[in-house]
């Protein structure tokens, strides 16, 4: 398959902005706020013309149906300044404002857009990012890409049209003189286009330095007890250190050639202004108030044309954040073309001749067989990296097996809608994840109403109860970021109530009792065998004690099936689980 070509400049923009254009009212406002204000400046610099009339003695011009008699007065000029001034100062507050109404929207909207991506993408993304990339993604460039849209639109519109406003004013007074002066154009413009690739190039640096900033303190600060006890402090400092030292050099880089292009385009606007003023001196032939206003609107223009300048180098960063949030948001989501439902289903699940590998090079699963009755508990036992967990991840359709069947109650799984399939699973893990919420809405997780009798129960039968009711808030009390403030035991015995009110016909137990003590796991246990009751359970065990009492105990060896039958068969074999068994037990 190829690969397809990358977006031009052009193309990445257009769509950057049509997330801005979803505003069209704010930006009829803003554009109408900044005209006003663009408008306003050119008119203060044209009352300089009936200022030095009034000083020369001349009479000026009548204006929006004045007499001369009231333009030529003392009060005109001054009164004049403060009219146009709080004209300007209003078109300015309409078009900042509503400009920045349309940036915080579009960060909201992207913000949650990518987010509703990402939750959707499938495992096989997040093998490949770290959670410093992803949160850098969703902040950071998030907040980039809004500047190019909303900053630079906001300096187009403002100071774009006061650069038209001065160059018409220009050239009514003087055409020929005004095309002269913009002469310098193509030069300032072949200037930004050599700049704006070294911008966009360094800018994708930058926007991955920051990337590996979050990640590095995110781990640490996730890790922070190993990093402690393990007196790695030094470690993670010089880690951190490397990464923002990392950000720091490209950020220099680019920050180098945009103060160094900044001078170079005010040298060449000045050279301009230069000739424009000498010319003025030797050829200007009308009278000398309009001279002073020519001069005045060609010295002004330099400040709004400098901020059109600096356009470039914002456009650039966007460009390089929005690549890489576009490459997301153009990501498949996972498979999920199934459109059967299972219906209280009875929880039979069969493999049959299951192939799999996370890349074309090693196969995790060769032609694995086997079938759970509903009710039935097996337990996969083996090495670390024999297959075990893939297995689980097939049946979650983590992923999807490359060859062979996997079938609930007969149906293969592909063929069920996603939610479905997965809404007839419970999964508790040796990893027990708690999120920064009451004990009650962890224990209640992914339903859409909350049932507190229900909770209270599946609580009780996974022995929580008690130590809930010991906590200040009972139920309510949070549980802290990834249940901080609970034990492991205790953190456990949570995600097993969580199994429990969700009430699945099918059970998944992937090493739920490995790390903990032997104390904690015997009160673990207790509770796991509440919860297989009536549930086809799989289970995935490194303690070959907590399995004993399993229906099928099937041994794994690199991806495959090397042993199948209960305790007291395979030990009598003296095979593969024999040993396992007496080497945890001698």
């Amino acid at each position: 398959m190829s690969t397809p070509a990358k977006p031009t400049s052009v193309e990445s923009y257009k769509r950057l902005l049509s997330y801005a254009f979803k505003y069209k009212a704010y930006f009829i406002i803003s554009f109408i706020g900044f005209g006003v204000f663009a408008a306003m400046e050119a008119q203060l610099i044209n009352i300089l013309e009936y200022f030095v009339d009034r000083l020369e003695g001349r009479p000026s011009a009548p204006v929006l149906g004045l007499s001369a008699d009231v333009t030529s007065s003392l009060w005109f000029v001054p009164i004049s300044v403060v009219v146009l001034s709080i004209i300007r100062g209003i078109g300015a507050y309409f078009g900042n404002f509503y400009m920045s109404l349309v940036g915080l929207n579009v960060i909201t909207n992207l913000r949650r857009q990518i987010f509703s991506q990402m939750i959707y993408l499938p495992q096989s993304f997040y093998d490949t990012k770290n959670s410093g990339e992803l949160i850098s993604l969703l902040v950071y460039n998030i907040e980039q890409v809004t500047g190019s849209v909303t900053n630079a639109v906001k300096t187009l519109f403002r100071d774009g049209m006061s650069v038209a406003w001065f160059l018409a004013m220009m050239l009514i007074i003087n055409w020929k003189l005004t095309l002269a002066f913009i002469c310098v154009a193509p030069v300032l413009g072949g200037l930004m286009y050599i700049a704006s690739k070294y911008f966009r190039k360094v800018s994708h640096k930058i926007q991955s330095a920051v990337g590996r900033v979050s990640h590095v303190a995110t781990e640490s600060i996730q890790g922070i007890k190993l990093v402690k006890s393990y007196g790695g402090e030094k470690y993670e400092l010089d880690r951190f250190n490397d990464a923002t030292n990392q950000n720091l050099h490209y950020g220099t880089k680019f920050e180098r050639v945009s103060a160094f292009q900044t001078p170079v385009l005010h040298i060449v606007l000045a050279l301009a202004l230069a000739v424009t003023f000498y010319l003025i001196m030797i050829l200007w032939d009308s009278d000398s108030s309009k001279a002073v206003v020519y001069a005045t609107y060609a010295a002004a223009i330099a400040k709004p044309f400098r901020q059109l300048t600096k356009i470039n180098s914002i456009i650039q960063k966007g460009l390089a954040a929005a690549d890489t949030i576009f490459e997301v948001l153009d990501l498949q989501a996972e498979p999920n073309s199934g459109q059967q439902k299972l219906n209280a289903p009875k929880g039979r699940v069969e493999l049959k001749d299951v192939h799999f590998g996370y890349n074309q090079d090693t196969p995790a699963l060769n032609g694995i067989s086997f079938a759970i009755e509903p009710g039935q508990t097996v337990a996969l036992v083996g090495s670390s990296g024999s297959g075990k967990s893939t297995i689980v991840s097939l049946l979650l359709r983590f992923y999807d097996n490359q060859q062979g069947s996997i079938t609930i109650d007969g149906t293969p799984i592909q063929s069920l809608e996603l939610h479905n399939l997965r809404e007839h699973i419970a999964l508790v893990n040796q990893q027990t994840i708690l999120f920064n919420d009451t004990i009650a809405a962890n224990i209640a997780y992914g339903s859409e109403h909350i049932d507190e009798a229900r909770i209270q129960d599946a609580a009780k039968q996974a022995n929580a109860h008690d130590f809930i009711m010991a906590l200040p808030n009972g139920y309510q009390t949070p549980a802290g970021e990834d249940g901080s403030r609970l034990s492991g035991g205790q953190r456990q015995r949570i995600a097993i109530a969580r199994a429990l009110y969700k009430n699945a016909p099918i059970l998944i137990l992937d090493e739920a009792t490995s790390a903990l003590d032997n104390e904690s796991e015997k009160q673990i246990q207790s509770a796991l065998d509440e919860l297989k009751q009536g549930r086809t359970t799989l289970v995935i065990a490194h303690r070959l004690s907590t399995i004993e009492n399993a229906d099928t105990i099937l041994v794994m060896d690199n991806g495959r099936i090397v042993e199948a039958g209960n305790h007291q068969t395979l030990l009598d074999r003296s095979g593969v689980y024999a040993n396992l068994y007496h080497s945890q037990f001698s």
